[in-house]
């Protein structure tokens, strides 16, 4: 009687088994990507309809969501002000330029999620989360590390770019609402005026001068000499208004 073998467990591979799928398809990047999906609706009115709702479903959803950047704030104090205090002069020499770039790239990601499609009150924390760590950067430098940070943004403009691609993808609404509620106390945009005065005092976040022309609408240096009369009537009404004491370590 004949019987069927058992096939052999195949134990050292099979050169002609199929590739997973990601291996036979390479993922396109990003660019590409919207490239395919432009030529397939171009070409189909119907893939046109889907692409149109699946991004309207996204705008959407983003609209809706409020991002708050109040924790991005303190990490950065803490980092520059408790994490390293107890390093020697030297040791927090050498950390100096990877704390600055940590706080730079925090500042990038703030400003990436305010862009023009995010909920107002995204874009308003925004603005306000960076003014609170241009002030952590101009009021911690007791130490070599908090004054090696504050010589980094004595020429980074990182801060000031921010705040300005923020304020670009703001409505007109929101800038007047910033600025109607310029008489309140601790309003925002006394503290910005209070930051600007800061950054003149300690050389720091260069161009700021035009995050306030920008609030004001200006856009004109000619203004910039009665902008600099009213900081000093605001810098009155907001003496040092520590955001560093709301922080717990």
């Amino acid at each position: 009687m004949v019987t069927a073998k058992r096939a052999r467990s195949n134990t050292v591979g099979d050169a002609h088994t199929n590739p997973a799928s990601d291996e036979v398809i390479e993922i396109p990047k990003p660019k590409s990507v919207a490239t395919i999906l432009r030529l397939a609706a171009e070409t189909h009115p119907d893939v046109l309809g889907k692409i149109d709702n699946a991004i309207h479903v996204i705008q959407e959803r983003e609209r809706k969501r409020v991002v708050n950047f109040d924790h991005l704030s303190s990490s950065v104090w803490k980092e520059i002000n408790i994490t390293y205090r107890s390093m020697r002069g030297g040791q927090q020499y050498d950390i100096a330029f990877d704390v600055a770039q940590s706080v730079v790239e925090t500042i990038q990601s703030i400003t990436r999620q305010c862009g023009p499609l995010t909920n107002p009150q995204t874009r308003l924390n925004g603005l306000s989360v960076l003014r609170k760590i241009g002030k952590t950067i101009a009021l911690s430098s007791t130490d070599t590390l908090g004054h090696e940070v504050q010589k980094t943004f004595q020429y980074d403009a990182s801060l000031v770019e921010g705040m300005l691609d923020i304020l670009w993808n703001m409505e007109e609404e929101e800038i007047e609402a910033i600025r109607n509620d310029a008489s309140a106390p601790n309003s925002l945009l006394s503290k910005l005026e209070e930051l600007e005065v800061l950054s003149r005092d300690y050389c720091i976040h260069p161009g700021f001068e035009q995050v306030l022309s920008t609030l004001d609408g200006a856009g004109d240096e000619n203004d910039e000499d009665g902008e600099d009369d009213e900081i000093d009537e605001n810098d009155e009404n907001d003496e040092n208004e520590e955001d560093l004491e709301e922080i717990h370590e």
